[in-house]
């Protein structure tokens, strides 16, 4: 059973030259690689014509885009250009686990009869002792450990003969910032079966990914408008309840640290931000002590120079550590 590997990609070249050596020496006539340089300042091709030289018997295609389309539309042209029954999108600051191609293919043929395999990668889905199979979306949102597991591009495996007929709902939320679970989630119906494995795949490095190349992560609360998909009300009610989880994962005290701490050209844009994501987003957590938060915050944002070293010398306190902005949402 054949699958490609797409790799969407922007003015990331080295780092991807890194992680692509490691997966090149895997790979087998069962798969293709596919890489998408969203037009790369410096084009991907000239980085890697010599892996692609000395790994001349592997199938490995880079298609430049004439323009930045942006990240999402890139990951959808992923789907759009597979031309194999299977898909592994795969971030390029991810590094391939031993043995991942392998493990992919004797899956595939597993559960060749599925919408989606997604796999394991951080604590809570390391705790899954066997593999989940689901039937329908309603399954899958009660099944996954956090919105977060699935929403990790480089763990997903997709069926494309399954999925690729609902990529005009991916490409009207594409500000949701998941276009790939919009697809998912639109294509499984009420039937429609996926997995989650509890086999690991990739090691997510992108903490280790320099600032400048990292996208702004703080339009992730975008994933609030998975809420107005054409689902079933059901289906609607229970992705609720996963995203008023998120609100317990990504804190408003983080959101606020976060603002407070990161350095922007326009000065206004915090405040804007923060009242834009307690509205849009932080309304799901109807918790007293978040609503006291909210009140604070928009204080502490409206004044950042009076409390920012209150802030540094009480996390420091906490954590035992200095806050750094640049990490992940988590607290």
């Amino acid at each position: 059973m054949k699958f490609t590997i797409a790799i969407p990609t922007y003015n990331r070249n080295q780092i991807l030259k890194n992680n692509l050596r490691k997966l090149l020496t895997q790979v087998t006539s069962d798969c293709k690689i596919l890489i998408l340089d969203n037009c790369s300042d410096i084009p991907v091709l000239d980085s890697i014509s010599d892996l692609i030289k000395e790994f001349s018997d592997v199938d490995i295609k880079v298609i430049r885009n004439t323009y930045n389309i942006g990240l999402t539309a890139n990951i959808l042209r992923c789907f759009e250009m597979c031309v194999d029954p299977w898909l592994w999108i795969l971030g390029d600051d991810d590094e391939v686990k031993d043995g991942a191609i392998n493990q992919i293919t004797n899956d595939i043929l597993k559960y060749n009869d599925n919408h989606f395999i997604s796999y394991a990668w951080d604590k809570p889905s390391f705790e899954r002792r066997n593999d989940i199979i689901n039937s329908g979306v309603d399954e899958l949102i009660d099944s996954f450990e956090s919105l977060g597991v699935i929403l990790f591009i480089s763990t997903g495996i997709y069926n494309v003969e399954k999925v690729i007929d609902k990529i005009s709902y991916a490409n009207f939320f594409q500000s949701t910032y998941a276009p790939h679970l919009v697809i998912l989630f639109m294509s499984l119906g009420d039937t429609g079966k996926s997995v989650l494995s509890s086999k690991q795949i990739v090691i997510n490095k992108s903490s280790e990914t320099p600032v400048n190349l990292r996208w702004d992560q703080i339009f992730i609360y975008q994933l609030i408008l998975l809420l107005r998909l054409p689902l079933n009300p059901t289906s609607i009610l229970k992705l609720r309840k996963r995203l008023v989880e998120l609100t317990k994962l990504w804190t408003i005290s983080h959101l606020i640290y976060t603002l407070v701490f990161t350095n922007y050209k326009d000065n206004k844009r915090p405040l804007v931000l923060y009242n834009d994501i307690i509205r849009s987003f932080f309304y799901l957590d109807k918790r007293v002590s978040s609503r006291i938060i909210k009140l604070f915050g928009y204080i502490i944002i409206r004044f950042p120079g009076i409390f920012k070293p209150m802030m540094n010398f009480l996390y420091k306190l906490i954590k035992g550590r200095y806050f750094d902005a640049n990490n992940s949402l988590r607290i």
